[in-house]
């Protein structure tokens, strides 16, 4: 005759068990993915032009075009939990739709929310501009102030501890940047927009 049983009986999982089961691992995995994507997705960025000048500004005789430099400050802000890389920033300055000048700047590392000044210096130019872009030019400069539109490119990715994003194509537009010829020490900032 056999003995009590000493062990009870297991018994097999329900359909709603095994659905339950399958839902839970599905909104760990969801939620898995979602931790990574925040963590690799680009963030906000913010730049604006605290201070914009032009040294040695003349147009030159014959077909020599612009001389001078622009010379500008930019400042980054870096509002995110994590450090972003910028390779280089390509800087151009423009008279509405024209080319004047630009230069590129070396890349740099820039820690969590932290601001950083970039100073550029942009040469002017040597191409004969438009005789109607010059004149327009030369108008804004004998009334005091000459708007120009600032680009900015470059290529930034974010690091989050061991994690690194991929490269993001960074462009940012600053309009109406005044240089003001009667008063170069006054300026307001002004405000880009980003684009990522």
């Amino acid at each position: 005759m056999a003995g009590p049983m000493s062990a009870t009986r297991r018994t097999r999982p329900t359909t709603a068990q095994c659905i339950a089961a399958s839902l839970f691992a599905l909104l760990v995995v969801v939620a898995i993915i979602v931790i990574i994507w925040l963590a690799v997705r680009p963030g906000k960025l913010h730049l604006s032009v605290d201070h914009a000048t032009v040294r040695g500004f003349n147009f030159t005789s014959g077909d020599d075009g612009l001389s001078g430099t622009f010379v500008l400050a930019l400042r980054a802000y870096n509002p995110n939990k994590r450090s972003v890389v910028y390779r280089s920033l390509d800087v151009g300055v423009w008279f509405k739709d024209t080319y004047l000048g630009g230069a590129e700047v070396p890349g740099f590392r820039q820690p969590p929310r932290n601001e950083t000044r970039i100073d550029v210096e942009a040469p002017a130019v040597r191409d004969a501009l438009p005789r109607d872009v010059e004149r327009e030019i030369k108008k804004d400069r004998s009334g005091g102030t000459l708007p120009l539109d600032v680009h900015v490119r470059s290529k930034v990715w974010f690091k989050y501890g061991i994690v690194k994003t991929r490269h993001y194509k960074m462009r940012a537009s600053c309009p109406l940047v005044p240089v003001n010829f009667a008063s170069p020490t006054s300026f307001d900032r002004v405000y880009c927009y980003v684009h990522i």
